[in-house]
Protein backbone atom coordinates (compact mmCIF):
# COMPACT_ATOMS: atom_id res chain seq x y z
CA UNK A 1 0.00 0.00 0.00
CA UNK A 2 1.39 3.37 -1.00
CA UNK A 3 0.80 6.45 1.14
CA UNK A 4 -0.14 9.59 -0.75
CA UNK A 5 2.30 12.24 0.38
CA UNK A 6 0.91 14.97 -1.88
CA UNK A 7 0.33 17.28 1.09
CA UNK A 8 4.01 17.16 2.05
CA UNK A 9 3.47 15.41 5.40
CA UNK A 10 6.56 13.81 6.94
CA UNK A 11 5.76 10.10 7.30
CA UNK A 12 9.29 9.23 8.46
CA UNK A 13 8.75 10.51 12.01
CA UNK A 14 9.12 7.94 14.76
CA UNK A 15 7.61 5.01 12.82
CA UNK A 16 7.13 1.90 14.89
CA UNK A 17 4.31 -0.64 14.73
CA UNK A 18 2.61 -1.05 18.07
CA UNK A 19 -0.72 -2.20 19.43
CA UNK A 20 -2.20 0.87 21.10
CA UNK A 21 -4.64 -1.38 22.98
CA UNK A 22 -1.66 -2.91 24.81
CA UNK A 23 -0.50 0.53 25.96
CA UNK A 24 -4.01 1.37 27.04
CA UNK A 25 -4.53 -1.88 28.98
CA UNK A 26 -1.22 -1.36 30.75
CA UNK A 27 -2.34 2.15 31.72
CA UNK A 28 -5.70 0.90 33.00
CA UNK A 29 -3.97 -1.76 35.09
CA UNK A 30 -1.56 0.82 36.51
CA UNK A 31 -4.53 2.91 37.59
CA UNK A 32 -7.13 0.32 38.65
CA UNK A 33 -5.47 -3.06 39.32
CA UNK A 34 -4.86 -2.29 42.98
CA UNK A 35 -8.64 -2.15 43.49
CA UNK A 36 -9.27 -5.55 41.85
CA UNK A 37 -10.10 -8.43 44.17
CA UNK A 38 -7.29 -10.65 42.87
CA UNK A 39 -3.70 -11.54 43.73
CA UNK A 40 -1.46 -8.59 42.84
CA UNK A 41 1.71 -10.52 42.02
CA UNK A 42 3.42 -9.83 38.68
CA UNK A 43 2.31 -13.18 37.25
CA UNK A 44 -1.37 -12.61 38.01
CA UNK A 45 -1.14 -9.06 36.69
CA UNK A 46 0.31 -10.36 33.41
CA UNK A 47 -2.41 -13.02 33.22
CA UNK A 48 -5.10 -10.36 33.64
CA UNK A 49 -3.42 -8.25 30.97
CA UNK A 50 -3.22 -11.19 28.54
CA UNK A 51 -6.90 -12.05 29.04
CA UNK A 52 -7.88 -8.42 28.52
CA UNK A 53 -5.84 -8.16 25.31
CA UNK A 54 -7.38 -11.37 23.99
CA UNK A 55 -10.87 -9.98 24.59
CA UNK A 56 -10.43 -6.41 23.32
CA UNK A 57 -9.98 -5.46 19.68
CA UNK A 58 -6.40 -4.61 18.72
CA UNK A 59 -5.68 -1.10 17.50
CA UNK A 60 -2.38 -0.98 15.63
CA UNK A 61 -0.69 2.34 15.00
CA UNK A 62 2.57 3.26 13.30
CA UNK A 63 3.10 6.93 14.12
CA UNK A 64 2.55 9.20 17.09
CA UNK A 65 -0.21 10.84 15.07
CA UNK A 66 -1.93 7.45 14.78
CA UNK A 67 -1.69 7.04 18.56
CA UNK A 68 -3.35 10.43 19.01
CA UNK A 69 -6.26 9.32 16.82
CA UNK A 70 -6.52 6.11 18.86
CA UNK A 71 -6.64 8.13 22.08
CA UNK A 72 -9.75 9.92 20.86
CA UNK A 73 -11.71 6.72 21.49
CA UNK A 74 -10.58 6.74 25.14
CA UNK A 75 -13.04 9.52 25.88
CA UNK A 76 -16.19 7.59 24.96
CA UNK A 77 -18.25 6.22 27.83
CA UNK A 78 -18.74 2.89 26.04
CA UNK A 79 -15.00 2.48 25.66
CA UNK A 80 -14.41 3.04 29.38
CA UNK A 81 -17.20 0.59 30.25
CA UNK A 82 -15.68 -2.01 27.91
CA UNK A 83 -12.25 -1.60 29.52
CA UNK A 84 -13.55 -1.84 33.09
CA UNK A 85 -15.84 -4.80 32.41
CA UNK A 86 -13.08 -6.65 30.57
CA UNK A 87 -10.69 -6.04 33.46
CA UNK A 88 -13.28 -7.27 35.98
CA UNK A 89 -13.93 -10.41 33.91
CA UNK A 90 -10.20 -11.10 33.54
CA UNK A 91 -9.59 -10.59 37.26
CA UNK A 92 -12.37 -13.06 38.11
CA UNK A 93 -10.85 -15.69 35.80
CA UNK A 94 -7.39 -15.25 37.32
CA UNK A 95 -8.78 -15.23 40.86
CA UNK A 96 -10.68 -18.47 40.25
CA UNK A 97 -7.69 -20.21 38.66
CA UNK A 98 -4.39 -18.59 39.64
CA UNK A 99 -1.36 -20.20 38.06
CA UNK A 100 0.61 -20.30 41.30
CA UNK A 101 0.24 -21.90 44.69
CA UNK A 102 -1.87 -19.95 47.19
CA UNK A 103 0.13 -17.75 49.51
CA UNK A 104 -0.82 -15.92 52.64
CA UNK A 105 -3.45 -13.24 52.00
CA UNK A 106 -1.25 -10.49 53.38
CA UNK A 107 1.55 -11.17 50.89
CA UNK A 108 -0.44 -11.37 47.66
CA UNK A 109 -3.52 -9.19 48.16
CA UNK A 110 -3.18 -5.52 48.88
Amino acid sequence: MCIDNSEGMDFTMNRQLRNYTEDEVRGYLDKWFSEADVCHCDGCRLDVMAIMLNNLPPHYVVTDQGALYAQMDDFSMQHRVDMMSTMAMAAQIVKARPRHKPSSPSSSLR
